[in-house]
């Protein structure tokens, strides 16, 4: 699947989300800007994941609305 803004200026022209595998799960953050951030820092205050591994929040082409993705691997009992 591929998201693609709506055409304005300055704007990345895709963004390919991360190919499906079973054994990991990709989070979506999708909202204004300070929101996504605020997400992603208090995921890591929570330790559930570190912030770098979110990629840097960029626009939707809707007005004042960002994406982020971050892809983390399943913990299995046998881990």
């Amino acid at each position: 699947m591929t998201f693609q803004p709506l055409g304005q200026p300055g704007l990345p022209a895709s963004f390919a989300l991360p190919t499906y595998r079973p054994d990991r799960l990709t989070h979506i953050l999708l909202g204004d800007y300070a929101a996504v951030i605020e997400a992603i820092n208090r995921m890591e205050v929570l330790r559930y994941c570190d912030r770098v591994a979110w990629i840097e929040p960029i626009p939707t082409g809707r007005s004042g609305e960002y994406i982020s993705v971050m892809t983390r691997r399943l913990v299995t009992p046998d881990d």
